[in-house]
C-alpha cells in the first residue's frame, strides 16, 4: 500500500513511475518434479526480466531487503528500502543475514521507514536515511464522529501489543461502559478483546476502513513506540489518536498518551469529552502534511533519485 501510494501520487504529479510486484511464479505453491524445477529456475527467470526492465529505468526501488539479491543484474541505480520485520527481526536468522548484507553493501541509497528501525539498520551500514511512511491526505474522508466512540486501529497480535491493547480496552469499559468499543475481528487475542467488551468487526477494504476509522471519537493506536500506518490514515482524517508511540520519534505531533496501558486509558478519558478541541490541538492532519503525506515523499524521493543518477553517472 505505502509504495502503490507513492507511485499513484507520482504519476498525478506527472512523473512515469510504475510498479510490479512479485511474479505469479513465486506466489503459487508448486510441488513434485515440477516444482523442483520451478524452485531452481525462477531466480534467474525474476533477475534477468528486473535486469532487462532496469536497461529502460532510470531508478529502481526495492521494498524490503529480502529481495535485495534479486538486483544482482541490474543495469541502473537502485535503492533498497527497508519496512520493518526484514530488518528488526529476520536480520539476525542465519537465513536472511545474507541477503540484508548484500543489499545494504550494493544499493545506491538505503533507505528505512519508521524511526525505531533505526537502530537495527546500524548493523548493517551507516548510510541509511530514514524516509517516513505515507499515506494520501487528500483522500482522507470527512470525519464525523459518533459520540462516545472508540476505536481500535490494529489488529489483536502480540506484535501489535495486542496484551496492552486489552488491558486499555478493559480499563476504559469498567470506569465508562457507556463508550462503544469498537476493533477489528482480526489477529491471534481477538477472544480476548471480545471477552472485556471490545465489539469487533469483520476485515474490510482499504477504503472502507478509513471510512471507519473516521466515525470514531477517538481511534487507539497499536501499543508500541511508533505509529503505523492505520494511526496515520487516523490522524489524516482528523480523529484525536491516543498512543503509546514515543514523542523523541514525533518531534512535530502533539501526541495524546503516554507509555503503558494506564496512561493510554487515562488519555482517553480526557479526550473523550472535547473531541473537538482535542482534535483542535492534535492537529492530525497538519501532522500528515508536513511529514507522512504521499506528495512529501514523492518530493524527497525525486530529489534521492536525482542524486543518485548524478553519482552513478560520474563514475562512468
Amino acid at each position: 500500500m505505502v509504495g502503490r501510494n507513492l507511485v499513484d501520487m507520482a504519476n498525478e504529479m506527472g512523473q512515469p513511475w510504475r510498479m510490479t510486484g512479485i511474479p505469479w511464479y513465486y506466489r503459487r505453491k508448486w510441488s513434485g518434479p515440477l516444482g523442483h524445477i520451478v524452485k531452481r529456475t525462477r531466480p534467474v527467470a525474476w533477475d534477468a526480466t528486473l535486469a532487462l526492465e532496469s536497461a529502460r529505468s532510470d531508478v529502481v526501488h526495492i521494498h524490503t531487503g529480502g529481495l535485495a539479491p534479486h538486483a544482482r543484474w541490474l543495469r541502473s541505480p537502485w535503492v533498497l528500502h527497508l519496512h520493518g520485520t526484514d530488518v528488526r527481526t529476520r536480520q539476525y536468522e542465519e537465513d536472511w543475514t545474507p541477503k540484508l548484507r548484500y543489499g545494504t553493501e550494493h544499493a545506491d541509497r538505503v533507505l528505512y521507514s519508521t524511526p525505531d528501525l533505526r537502530e537495527h539498520v546500524e548493523n548493517l551500514t551507516d548510510r541509511a536515511v530514514y524516509l517516513p511512511v505515507t499515506v494520501r491526505l487528500d483522500r482522507a474522508p470527512l470525519w464525523r464522529p459518533v459520540t462516545g466512540r472508540v476505536i481500535f486501529a490494529s489488529r489483536w497480535d502480540p506484535v501489535k501489543g495486542a496484551e496492552a491493547q486489552i488491558e486499555v480496552a478493559a480499563r476504559l469499559k469498567r470506569e465508562r461502559p457507556d463508550l462503544e468499543l469498537l476493533g477489528l475481528d482480526w489477529g491471534s487475542e481477538t477472544e480476548e478483546a471480545r471477552n472485556v467488551g471490545v465489539t469487533l468487526v469483520p476485515k474490510m477494504p482499504h477504503d472502507d476502513y478509513r471510512e471507519w476509522l473516521a466515525t470514531a471519537s477517538v481511534v487507539i493506536g497499536q501499543m508500541t513506540d511508533v505509529l503505523s500506518v492505520s494511526e496515520l490514515e487516523a490522524l489524516a482524517t482528523g480523529v484525536p489518536v491516543v498512543s503509546s508511540a514515543n514523542p523523541e520519534y514525533y518531534p512535530l505531533l502533539q501526541l495524546l498518551g503516554a507509555a503503558g496501558p494506564a496512561a493510554v486509558a487515562a488519555s482517553v478519558f480526557s479526550v473523550i469529552d472535547d473531541v473537538r478541541g482535542a482534535a483542535s490541538v492534535q492537529d492530525g492532519p497538519g501532522f500528515i502534511g508536513r511529514v507522512h503525506d504521499a506528495k512529501v515523499g514523492v518530493a524527497t524521493l525525486l530529489d534521492l533519485y536525482s542524486a543518485v543518477i548524478e553519482q552513478r553517472g560520474s563514475r562512468r
